[in-house]
């Protein structure tokens, strides 16, 4: 026993007692989740961003790629030393499950400390003093409207392709450049372009940030109306904001207040999208309505997105959207991907001020 608790696998293994502790700690003591984002968070992202920030591309995607392949020879490994063990191949057999168990105990640590602890955060809401209330059918209608007219107005310069459809105006690395300047600044690394996108689509993913190597990746093969607003999207994790809706809601006020006018179109359809689809639950006939405030040229982006994410409806993107409700809803997302669309409260408070004007 003294031998077993003098090993690193045993200093290893307590890491998972420990990242449990931190998230209960997190979970149920209030303040500690934004202290550690202060004086730890900040600090830990800031320098490990930068470092894989050097790569010009996806450490994560490398990584994610690679777990299969280690996997499946790992196995082989251990069969081979099992089989060849004779007289010690239970031994040998626990021996490798224990260093499995380690390599867990890691990604936990990690994963509890680069993005788990954050959840517990208070909401953007609460922060910004944001007034998030009951909103009638006929406000939302409102909200909807507005936003139908700012995109609208936007669209109207902006660079298309032969069949009308909105196209951004430089390439995606040029862009991610320029997203992470105008919301993060220059200290940040720029989001990265992931190389298997169309991959991606197939898992309903249109970016995610990569917790192990503080790297916000995004799916560069969807409607380039939305990436801008999905970069901010992911930038926003990286900063520390994990809940979906306060992502939502940080790249679209981050999108509009930008100068940059393909990102301020992104910011408007990213809400108007979600504020829409809220009214149409609430109110068919308002819904039908606000359609009549659509420019031209905002519809065909709509329409191309519509039959874009077509192609990808099969029971492995049903799978991947499940897979994803229950990782929300296991940190402290209780409406699981439903999260995303909360963000129209959000929205419809940080608009009341400016509709009024």
């Amino acid at each position: 026993m003294k031998k077993w608790i003098r090993s690193v696998r045993f200093w290893i293994a307590m890491l998972i007692p420990l990242s449990l502790s931190l998230t209960i700690l997190a979970r149920n003591v209030k303040g500690f989740s934004e202290f550690y984002f202060m004086y730890v968070y900040k600090y830990i992202s800031l320098v490990l961003n930068n470092m894989t920030g050097i790569l010009p591309f996806s450490l994560g995607e490398v990584l994610v790629l690679s777990v299969p392949v280690l996997l499946l020879g790992y196995v082989i490994y251990v069969i081979i030393k099992t089989v060849k063990a004779k007289g010690k191949r239970v031994k040998k057999f626990l021996d490798s499950l224990l260093n499995i168990v380690c390599v867990g105990a890691v990604c936990l640590f990690l994963f509890t400390m680069n993005c788990g602890i954050n959840y517990y955060r208070s909401g953007i809401g609460e922060l910004m003093e944001i007034k998030t209330e009951p909103v009638s059918a006929e406000e939302l209608y409102r909200v909807c409207v507005y936003l139908a007219e700012k995109a609208s107005e936007v669209r109207e310069n902006l660079r298309e392709d032969e069949n009308g459809v909105m196209i951004l105006s430089e390439n995606a690395n040029e862009r991610a450049a320029r997203c992470v300047n105008e919301f993060l600044g220059s200290h940040y690394a720029k989001p990265k372009n992931v190389m298997c996108s169309r991959g991606m689509s197939y898992l309903n993913i249109t970016g995610i940030y990569f917790p192990f190597t503080f790297e916000a990746n995004v799916n560069i093969d969807v409607p380039d109306f939305s990436i801008p607003s999905t970069m901010c999207h992911e930038l926003a994790h990286v900063n520390g904001i994990m809940h979906e809706e306060d992502a939502n809601f940080i790249a679209f006020a981050a999108c509009i207040d930008s100068e940059d006018k393909e990102m301020v179109y992104s910011g408007y359809m990213l809400s108007m999208i979600y504020a829409s689809n809220a009214l149409y639950e609430a109110d068919k006939e308002k819904y039908r309505e606000f359609s009549g405030y659509i420019s031209e040229g905002v519809r065909r982006d709509l329409a191309a997105q519509s039959e874009y994410w077509k192609e990808f409806e099969t029971p492995v993107a049903e799978a991947a959207a499940n897979v994803n409700d229950s990782y929300l809803k296991s940190n402290a997302q209780s409406d699981g991907i439903k999260s995303y669309g909360n963000m129209v409260d959000l929205t419809i408070g940080y608009l009341r001020d400016k509709m009024s004007k």
